[in-house]
């Protein structure tokens, strides 16, 4: 698999569900919220990352890519470590395997997240259900009054 494949099985997943691509990036942009998605390469080796989050319109960048960021991966260890090999696109893994199984990471594990959340109280009520608010910037805290 190459990355245009790797792209392509992106734009097959995230295009139908409202995304529309700009480069290595799938963005929705909503009334409250803009959702993004995007592809980065490791500059190590081959690997890539598919990060997504989300931007809260009424609240300033300053510098941040998203407020609220996420990277394609599971709090199970085996499936992490599944995820970053299919993710590798130098190992031995057929691509046909590596497209079925991507397939199914992706809509499981992001896909499923980035549907149920489309308004600042979608965001809200996702962050309360969250064990901790570590990885949160302040301004996001501060704008939702969650705990500091």
């Amino acid at each position: 698999m190459e990355k245009k494949d790797l792209i392509l099985l992106l734009d097959h997943l995230l295009i139908p569900i409202g995304f529309k691509r700009k480069g290595n990036s799938w963005v929705i942009n909503d009334v409250e919220i803009t959702k993004i998605v995007n592809l980065q390469k490791s500059q190590y080796n081959h690997s890539f990352y598919i990060n997504y989050g989300y931007i809260i319109k009424a609240i300033p960048l300053d510098g941040m890519m998203m407020h609220i960021y996420n990277r394609l991966s599971s709090s199970d260890s085996f499936q992490n470590e599944r995820i970053t090999s299919l993710l590798d696109l130098e190992n031995e893994i057929s691509d046909e395997e590596r497209k079925v199984d991507l397939i199914d990471v992706i809509k499981r594990n992001m896909i499923a997240q980035l549907v149920k959340i489309n308004t600042e109280e979608d965001m809200l009520s996702n962050l309360k259900q969250r064990d901790q608010l570590n990885d949160i910037p302040l301004v996001v805290k501060r704008y939702f009054d969650l705990p500091i």
